[in-house]
């Protein structure tokens, strides 16, 4: 039985595309810590800077007695939120705490919530730049059409 010249050849180059594919999918694929963009104003933090810059908050922070209408959620919190998603898809929700980093600006800190209620701490969690972030009230669009009347 005589063998083609080429057959070889063309074993080899098969052989190498589907290892190259099977190696590029293991590695797009793996359970890591998902990485947030280059500039995206999301930061990984672990949980010891995360309760470093809740005490900071708390520290400073007013007493709230009126009822809370609504919330705002700037896109940095979102991006976050996402990419904590993407990393752990079976996360029932997200916690934004407040913060307040070594300049004393506001910061949004976004963790995970799981099926219990508790926060993922395993997961990402990342430190977002929040100017913006905050509880209605004191930080409300009072001629919206949604809160009129209140």
């Amino acid at each position: 039985m005589k063998i083609n010249k080429y057959f070889f050849t063309v074993i080899g180059f098969v052989t190498g595309i589907v290892l190259g594919i099977s190696i590029f999918g293991l590695l797009s694929f793996t359970n890591g810590p998902a990485i947030p963009a280059p500039g995206s104003g999301i930061i990984a933090i672990t949980p010891a800077e995360a309760n470093s810059l809740f005490k900071s908050y708390m520290s400073g922070a007013a007493s709230f007695n009126n009822v809370i209408k609504g919330f705002t959620v700037d896109k940095a919190q979102l991006e976050a939120m996402n990419t904590i998603s993407k990393e752990n898809p079976n996360l029932t929700g997200f916690r934004i705490y407040f913060g307040r980093d070594n300049n004393a600006r506001k910061v949004g800190i976004v963790v995970g919530v799981d099926n219990t209620g508790m926060d993922a701490v395993k997961n990402s969690i990342f430190d977002t730049d929040s100017p913006i972030s905050s509880p209605c009230p004191p930080i409300c669009d009072v001629s919206s059409p949604i809160t009129l009347g209140y």
